[in-house]
């Protein structure tokens, strides 16, 4: 459970790199978001989060440098998945990225009272 938890916080952390950028996003927000700089600051730092979300959910299951890499490697196929996917159905990859941070949030609870 924690180690999928940990897979799509590195989803949701590339997600929230490629929204740095609002005119990527397609539900309409980008006319509200376009020209603010916070926007963009607040979604890389959000990014930088859950990477290290990410991370930390991996250490509780492998050791240090073992769950760093794992981590980084779970963010590489996200991001591949996720820009192979955005040009085709968009709606999907973010409607998928919308439902991570509550299913982050249940995984890593039943995950830590199971393990």
């Amino acid at each position: 459970m924690v180690e999928t938890a940990s897979v799509l916080a590195a989803y949701f952390a590339f997600t929230l790199l490629h929204a740095a950028r609002p005119e990527r996003i397609p539900f309409g927000v980008a006319s509200r978001l376009r020209g603010r700089r916070a926007w963009r600051v607040a979604a890389r730092a959000l990014a930088v989060a859950f990477f290290s979300l990410s991370v930390a959910l991996w250490s509780l299951v492998e050791a240090g440098p073992a769950a760093l890499l794992v981590a980084f490697a779970a963010l590489l196929v996200a991001a591949t998945l996720f820009v192979l996917l955005a040009p085709i159905w968009p709606r999907a990859v973010f409607g998928l990225a919308v439902l991570c941070p509550p299913a982050i949030a249940a995984l890593s609870l039943l995950g830590a009272r199971h393990g």
